[in-house]
């Protein structure tokens, strides 16, 4: 009689477990479950209920990565990120998770969110819209819990335009500006200065008929002028334009200050960027 050959138990073990103890890819239930913490977290994000939140959506180890902000590491630093939030504002958003990969313990679901987000100081609500990517781990035989969860909006940052076009035409207006003081156009500066415009400078306020008059006369002569460090935010129909400007040139025949920092505050009128107001003040 022949001997069968002798096979390990852990190597049978092994192969059954191969066979039939792979991990559950993408059941259905899984991804039911994962998808129905999406409500289950507006419930609490809207009543601006932090320590829920925290407690019942994130696992006691989970990572939250905000925008713009250190990330919040453990249950207790996403409640107390999620405090600071809703003291601030309150919340009316909705998620939607519309994809979920499930494979056995682990899984991760991307979705978007919208709504509106309200000042508790006082002010309107503004709109709330972004999407997020969050990776989730089943506590035990229990539910999902968020392990690694990070967002981002899908609308401009605050004193930002979508495609950047008012903030490229504001500065297109400032280099305008430095050309033709050299050249001494004026039908360029005239353009970009509304009627109401002042400069203040070292205590003195000086009107835009003024100004005009200067270069006009030749009081005001410049001989050079570069921008750099331009910096510009737009709200709105409003704009404030931050540089720092080098000149070479004389006022009433006095050396102007050579260098200096530049603040415009402009407002959008029928289509075009003017500026209502110029402070600088003189670098020493």
């Amino acid at each position: 009689m022949t001997k069968a050959p002798y096979v390990p138990l852990v190597l049978v073990l092994s192969a059954l477990c191969a066979a039939g103890c792979s991990p559950k890819v993408n059941d259905p239930a899984d991804v039911q479950a994962v998808k129905d913490t999406a409500p289950a977290y507006d419930k609490f994000a809207n009543a601006g209920d932090a320590a829920g939140l925290a407690a019942e959506f994130y696992a006691p180890d989970a990572v939250r990565m905000d925008p713009n902000q250190p990330s919040s590491a453990g249950a207790a630093a996403i409640r107390a990120t999620l405090e600071k939030s809703y003291a601030q504002s309150s919340e009316s958003i909705r998620n939607v998770i519309d994809d979920v990969r499930v494979a056995g313990g682990l899984a991760v679901a991307k979705g978007t969110f919208e709504g509106t987000s309200t000042p508790k100081a006082g002010g309107s609500a503004v709109p709330v819209k972004g999407k997020f990517v969050t990776l989730y781990e089943r506590q035990g035989s229990g539910p999902w819990k968020a392990v690694w969860d990070i967002y981002n909006s899908d609308l401009p940052a605050p004193g930002a335009t979508a495609d950047g076009a008012d903030e490229q035409a504001i500065r297109q207006i400032e280099e305008d500006w430095a050309a033709a003081m050299v050249k001494g156009d004026l039908a360029v500066l005239e353009r970009g200065l509304a009627k109401e415009w002042t400069l203040t400078e070292d205590g003195q306020t000086t009107t835009r008929a003024q100004a005009l008059a200067a270069f006009k006369s030749g009081a005001y002569k410049v001989e050079s002028a570069a921008l750099r460090d331009v910096s510009v935010h737009v709200f709105g129909d409003a704009a404030i334009a931050t540089m720092v400007v080098e000149t070479k040139g004389t006022l009433m025949g006095k050396p102007v200050p050579p260098l200096s920092r530049s603040i415009d505050f402009f407002v959008k009128r029928d289509g075009q960027w003017q500026a209502v107001s110029t402070q600088n003040t003189a670098i020493k």
